[in-house]
């Protein structure tokens, strides 16, 4: 089989590999149809990380099974899923708790893609095995397309965890996007589009990059444009951090921004030590939320509300055919979704 391959120097490289079988009963095989490029895949090939070995590209995809072994009970040849970037069994007891991030079947933080969470490979090829397929999979609803729902295995359900609870709480919240660094730029978006699916009456987006400021306006968000970090921007119910920036200043900037005993989410990638405003956030009772988001506990939900209500996704997106992956990842945009199939 055909995959795409993150050299050590960052480029990239179709190569043929031996394709895989299933291991274990619970095992499926699929095809992958779409992939969505992770604002951690996009960050990586421009540099924003350490390099490491090689590894097979692409983590958030859309798939059709091939093959299920005798203990998948969900799931037949034929039916389009969408897969969890993040490996976990489903029935230990922190994934029975909701933490699939924390399970204790595999090693932490196992995930496709990477390179460095385990040896699990990536989705930009023709097959990837899937274990505990029951769990990692959810069929894709009737009426959703592959495009829309390529980025659910991973950004798109980040970005439904950074708002959903907070407006579920209070109904018709307020709600503060900072994304000045652009460190988790489609997050940041979809957490925009997500926001006013779900009821909230006005959402706010902080960034300083025109193009993304152009897709938040697009999506039905307040479009602020900023060059530098505030100190605080008004009283929200809901705030997202989706800057990423390793200085810290735009969370700190969220963190202010947040009223009362409401909810803070960071989607952004920190990997250093960063300055928190901890005076403002214990006389404010912030309650911060940090650290992967705990896909499989999230997929359903997404998916339901990607079926029930209209949420303007499709102005995020660019999308390109399979095959041109390399040269669209050279300059990749907001979100760059890459499809095998023809988009009517």
């Amino acid at each position: 089989m055909r995959q795409l391959m993150v050299l050590s120097d960052r480029r990239l490289e179709w190569r043929e590999t031996v394709a895989p079988k299933l291991l274990h009963a619970t095992d499926a095989l699929v095809r992958p149809v779409a992939l969505s490029i992770c604002d951690a895949d996009a960050a990586y090939l421009r540099g924003a990380f350490p390099a490491r070995d090689e590894f097979c590209f692409g983590h958030e995809f859309v798939a059709d099974v091939i093959e299920a072994g005798d203990g998948v009970t969900a799931f037949a040849p034929g039916d389009r899923v969408v897969v969890s970037f993040l490996v976990a069994c489903g029935t230990c007891d922190r994934c029975k708790r909701g933490y699939p991030v924390a399970c204790t079947s595999v090693p932490r933080n196992s995930a496709y893609g990477f390179g460095i969470f385990g040896n699990w490979g990536g989705a930009a090829c023709d097959a990837v095995r899937v274990p505990y397929a029951d769990t990692m999979m959810v069929k894709l609803p009737e009426g959703v397309s592959a495009v829309d729902a390529a980025s659910v295995g991973d950004n798109l359900s980040d970005a439904f965890r950074c708002v959903a609870e907070g407006l579920l709480e209070e109904p018709g919240a307020p709600v503060l996007i900072v994304s000045g660094g652009g460190g988790a730029p489609s997050i940041g978006l979809y957490a925009a589009a997500l926001a006013g699916a779900l009821g909230s009456e006005q959402v706010d987006y902080i960034d300083s990059d025109p193009v993304r400021l152009a897709i938040a306006e697009s999506v039905g968000a307040n479009a602020i444009e900023m060059r530098k970090a505030p100190s605080r921007h008004g009283s929200y119910p809901v705030t997202v951090d989706a800057s990423g920036h390793p200085s810290g200043e735009w969370l700190a900037a969220a963190l202010r921004s947040t009223a009362p005993y409401g909810r803070c989410t960071s989607c952004g990638a920190y990997h250093g030590s960063a300055s928190l405003p901890l005076g403002t956030m214990y006389t404010q009772g912030v309650r911060f939320t940090v650290g992967w988001a705990n896909i499989q506990a999230l997929m359903p939900r997404v998916l339901d509300l990607l079926t029930k209500r209209k949420v303007p996704v499709q102005h995020i997106h660019t999308v390109a055919r399979w095959d041109e992956a390399i040269d669209a990842l050279a300059n990749p945009p907001a979100k760059l979704v890459l499809m095998r199939e023809a988009v009517a």
